[in-house]
């Protein structure tokens, strides 16, 4: 009996961790995302709406969860004082393909106002290098967000 009831706080103390590394490894895509926005120093409603989607799409949430995660990564945004904290939680614990997709996500939202800028260009840049991506990973993920906003 004994036995039975240290499982289950053992596999509860599993479950908790594993979720709150998801919701960190979440806060982190949602952080840099919302550094996208903000780059040109403009933060702007389209472009909000496309972290917003992109959340929801990344990690299968609803728009109202996608909104509250939105919210509370751009609360740890403003709290952080550089990038690391969030690349280095993205690539102990994102995929080739999921730092392929946040990638593409970060195109969207600097597509997302019809503007590039010179900032938000280096920005891109800065991040692909941060996360170790090989320049045609960069390149797909760009024309995916192209061809996404395009239509």
């Amino acid at each position: 009996m004994i036995e039975l009831i240290m499982q289950f706080f053992q596999e509860g103390l599993v479950q908790n961790r594993s979720s709150a590394a998801r919701d960190e490894l979440q806060l982190a895509a949602g952080a840099l995302l919302i550094e996208m926005m903000c780059v040109d120093y403009q933060e702007d409603e389209v472009e909000r709406q496309a972290i917003t989607r992109s959340i929801g799409s990344m990690f299968s949430l609803s728009p109202e969860e996608s909104a509250q995660l939105v919210d509370r990564a751009h609360a740890r945004w403003e709290g952080a004082t550089d990038y690391y904290e969030f690349t280095s939680r993205v690539n102990a614990g994102f995929s080739l393909q999921q730092k392929e997709a946040l990638m593409e996500a970060l195109w969207r939202v600097a597509y997302a106002d019809g503007d590039i800028d010179k900032y938000e260009r280096h920005y891109l840049g800065k991040i692909a290098e941060l996360l170790y991506l090989p320049q045609h990973s960069i390149i797909a993920a760009k024309q995916r967000a192209q061809n996404t906003n395009e239509s």
